[in-house]
Parts: structure tokens; C-alpha cells; sequence
């Protein structure tokens, strides 16, 4: 297992990247361990005015599994709430794929055990479905009507584009926007 550390917006003492690269090797071997190519764990950390921002990123069967916490103190207290994260994330992933209807029983030998996991409906339920008409609007006008609704997110037809896309509001109060490709 590789971890691979970008560390560009904020400045960390080498002995804590150390402490980092330990931690999560420690964390995350059981997991890597029997897959059969090299697997790389990417670590983001950003020092914000909210504290520091650790993102963790890997590849595990196949899926890209992400998580992104936060904390006021130090970036090792923000990465181990985010290695809790990731390591939740790689328990539900393997439930869902052992569970599935394609998995046959030599896969789900094959899977990593994983002790103590929570039980997750397999079926999910749409409670409301919501229309509307959508005009070709700019970005801007569409952030506008995000807040006016007092929405987190808002979808709507792209006027420079004409793709559907979707604005949304950040947790460091910024905005982003996905588009299709």
C-alpha cells in the first residue's frame, strides 16, 4: 500500500506526516492487503480559517471511496476522524457487493472479512418526487435562486452550455456546480 500525501495548502511538520503514514497503514492493511495490485491512498490536507481539512481517497474494488473531515486542533485529530470515515465507507461497499445479485459465492470468499457491520436496507425508497420547468438560466442567476429558495443545491438548464447541471453550496461556503459530460 502506497500513501501519497499532498500537502500544498498548509504546512506540516514531517514527523506528523510520519505519524500520518503510520496511522493509516496500520488502518487500512487488512483491507489492501489481498487485492492484487499496488493500491494508493491519497491524502489532501488544507489549512483552513475553520481549522484543518483532511480528504482521503482510494480505490477499493474498484470503487473510488472518499472522505472529507475537518478539525479546529491538528490535522492527525482531522485525519483520524477521516480514516473512520473511509473505513465505514470500505465496510459498506463490501456488504452491498456480497449482497448483490451478481455475487457469486466464490466473490464473496473473496472479500475481505470485516467484523461488526451495520445493517443497511438494500432496497431504496423514493418519498417525493419534484417537477418543474426549466428555462435556460446563467450560473449566477441559478446560485441566486439556490439562495432564494434557501436550498443547498439547485438544478437547472445551462444557458452557456445547454446541459443540465446542478449548483451546489460547499461546506467552507463556497459554491461548485457538476455538469455532465
Amino acid at each position: 500500500m502506497l500513501v501519497k500525501f499532498n500537502t500544498k495548502e498548509s504546512r506540516i511538520a514531517e514527523k506528523d506526516l510520519a505519524t500520518m503514514e503510520k496511522k493509516v497503514t496500520q488502518r487500512f492493511r487488512r483491507y489492501f492487503a489481498q487485492e492484487g495490485e499496488e493500491t494508493v491512498i491519497y491524502i489532501k490536507i488544507c489549512d483552513r480559517k475553520l481549522g484543518f481539512k483532511v480528504e482521503l481517497t482510494a480505490q477499493y474494488l474498484g470503487y473510488e471511496l472518499r472522505a472529507e473531515t475537518t478539525d479546529k486542533i491538528s490535522a492527525v485529530a482531522a485525519l483520524d476522524k477521516a480514516t473512520d470515515v473511509l473505513e465505514r465507507q470500505i465496510a459498506k461497499c463490501k456488504t452491498k457487493l456480497a449482497r448483490s445479485k451478481y455475487a457469486t459465492p466464490d466473490f464473496s470468499a473473496s472479500l475481505p472479512q470485516i467484523d461488526d457491520l451495520e445493517e443497511e436496507p438494500d432496497i431504496y425508497s423514493v418519498v417525493r418526487i419534484k417537477s418543474y420547468k426549466m428555462k435556460p438560466i446563467t450560473v449566477q442567476e441559478a446560485i441566486m435562486e439556490m439562495n432564494m429558495l434557501g436550498h443547498s443545491f439547485y438544478t437547472f438548464l445551462n444557458k452557456e452550455t445547454d446541459k443540465v447541471s446542478t449548483v451546489y453550496r460547499r461546506d467552507d461556503g463556497d459554491y461548485g456546480m457538476i455538469e455532465p459530460l
